[in-house]
């Protein structure tokens, strides 16, 4: 007679291994040794990829971050305009909280941004700023990647997306600000590949609610997803599938707050 122990198989299951079809697996998980490509640019991965870049958290960095595999020249095509970024954000945190600035300004792209935000203090208006924006695309695609099966490199989608907007905290609403933390309805969206790490953040909810005009009460479903917090007060991010998007929202030293939406028919 053999016992089964249901208890024991979801303590050895690990949502964030990627369970899904292995013709996906080169793309979007990074195994040493193995065969796989840039979530980039569809060329063949030598290294990791961080997602999210370690610039944009603190030390001591959490337990397993999340990697994608990526070519040597994609891997370090970014990380000058991922410290402008950095930088960017935290001069702007300093001008409005009197923060300190982590990064050094002996670094050129460190000095860039500090001129760039003293031009936008000049002329009192925040502008889009494409080294800005390419870098939120990025992410973007790693987390797509890496969660949800999808937006990396393939042949017939360049990996731009349909639309990018970030702006930062002092320019929101309360409302604004709170709803950034508000779950993601996903009722009427697609599921992503059976298989995708994204399934963890999916929760479905069965609230009692009331007739309007009786005393009848019924429950209805809501299937939502959540937010991933990589560090708390420095990078958080949710991803999720509508019928023709990907999209992403990603928040910054609870500072920067992004979305990024593919299209899925590019």
């Amino acid at each position: 007679m053999c016992d089964h122990d249901a208890d024991q198989d979801n303590a050895d299951f690990n949502f964030n291994k990627f369970w899904g079809p292995d013709g996906y697996r080169s793309r979007v998980v990074f195994e040493r040794g193995s065969d796989m490509y840039c979530v980039y640019c569809g060329d063949v991965a030598d290294t990791r990829e961080h997602c999210p870049s370690k610039v944009f958290l603190s030390k001591p960095y959490p337990d397993d971050l999340p990697v994608v595999p990526a070519c040597q020249k994609c891997n370090n095509g970014f990380s000058k305009d991922e410290l402008y970024t950095k930088a960017f954000i935290e001069y702007y945190q300093n001008y409005c909280y009197y923060t300190t600035i982590s990064v050094s300004e002996k670094r050129k792209e460190v000095r860039e941004a500090k001129q760039k935000f003293a031009e936008c203090v000049e002329s009192n208006k925040i502008v889009y700023d494409e080294r800005i924006g390419e870098i939120l695309i990025k992410l973007s695609i790693c987390h797509a990647a890496y969660e949800l099966t999808e937006a990396y490199h393939e042949d017939d989608r360049s990996g731009m997306p349909e639309y990018v907007s970030y702006t930062f905290r002092p320019n929101m609403t309360q409302e604004e600000i709170d709803a950034s933390d508000d779950f993601i309805p996903i009722n009427d969206c697609v599921l992503p590949i059976i298989g995708s790490r994204v399934f963890n953040k999916i929760y479905v909810f069965g609230p009692a609610l009331s007739a309007v005009e009786s005393d009848d009460m019924f429950v209805t479903q809501q299937a939502v997803m959540d937010w991933t917090d990589v560090q708390d007060n420095h990078y958080r991010y949710v991803c999720w599938l509508d019928s023709q998007h990907i999209n992403v929202k990603l928040v910054i030293n609870e500072f920067l707050y992004a979305m990024v939406v593919f299209n899925l028919e590019q």
